[in-house]
């Protein structure tokens, strides 16, 4: 049996188990997220005090272009439907391997 007939045939995920993933996942990100932005208000609130003006603005800038970026991608990613069949390119990979093997590649 091949590698690709295994993906195919592989085992189902039950509803529940999808649910509890995809919340996991939600939540995850939603805490996640509320840190970070607690972390970059404490940031702007210490570089407006006068004892630290001017303290690593460029490499904070670099920083939030950087993560700006990401996010655009990840936007841009999932507005395009991206993530809606992420095991296509495996499958497809393993058909051309098995292809070459026919070939004697």
């Amino acid at each position: 049996m091949s590698a690709l007939t295994v993906l195919r045939g592989g085992h189902h995920v039950d509803r529940r188990t999808r649910a509890v993933f995809v919340w996991s996942l939600i939540v995850g990100l939603v805490l996640s997220g509320l840190a970070f932005a607690l972390k970059v208000a404490e940031f702007i609130q210490t570089m407006s005090s006068e004892a630290a003006r001017g303290f690593a603005d460029v490499p904070v800038t670099v920083y939030f272009c950087v993560a700006a970026g990401w996010l655009l991608l990840l936007v841009w990613c999932w507005l395009t439907g991206r993530f809606k069949d992420m095991e296509r390119a495996k499958l497809e990979m393993l058909e051309q391997e098995e292809e070459y093997e026919r070939q004697g590649i």
